[in-house]
């Protein structure tokens, strides 16, 4: 098996790809280092996957990504990068919002489209379902942003 995962710089991106090159997986790391987290965090979170064999990293954004160049081989995909920060969304930091979390998945989806993936898991945010959600939550709970 051969995984990308977006987002890999993250906390839950940075565990997974350990977790599935333990599992014997070959991972392929993006991440593009937004400001929202302090640079030095999500080295921490690379730096021991950065000695692991099987473990290949590309900073890059999804959008700027050399998708005929990574998706080769790539048998599973999890997309987990995103801007983080819901309240941030909107105001003036909007574009930021919509380029990272609206037009990369768009963009990672299109370069995605014709490749022979077995899995495509795309993680979202809790967010989704709203304040008074009850916990845990179901797959079909309702969405109320």
């Amino acid at each position: 098996m051969t995984a990308l995962v977006t987002g890999a710089a993250g906390f839950i991106g940075s565990h997974l790809a350990e977790q599935l090159i333990a599992d014997g997986a070959s991972v392929i790391g993006l991440d593009c280092f937004t400001d929202y987290y302090a640079r030095d965090l999500k080295e921490a979170n690379l730096a021991a996957l950065r000695r692991r064999a099987g473990f290949r990293f590309v900073e890059s954004t999804i959008q700027a990504a050399d998708w005929p160049a990574l998706l080769p081989g790539v048998t599973h995909l999890f997309h987990l990068a995103a801007q983080a920060g819901i309240r941030g969304s909107w105001g003036r930091d909007f574009r930021v919002y919509t380029a990272h979390n609206i037009d990369a998945t768009q963009a990672l989806l299109e370069a995605c489209r014709d490749a022979p993936l077995q899995r495509f898991v795309h993680a979202s945010s809790s967010s989704v379902y709203g304040a008074g959600a009850t916990l845990p939550l179901r797959e079909d709970a309702p969405l109320q942003p």
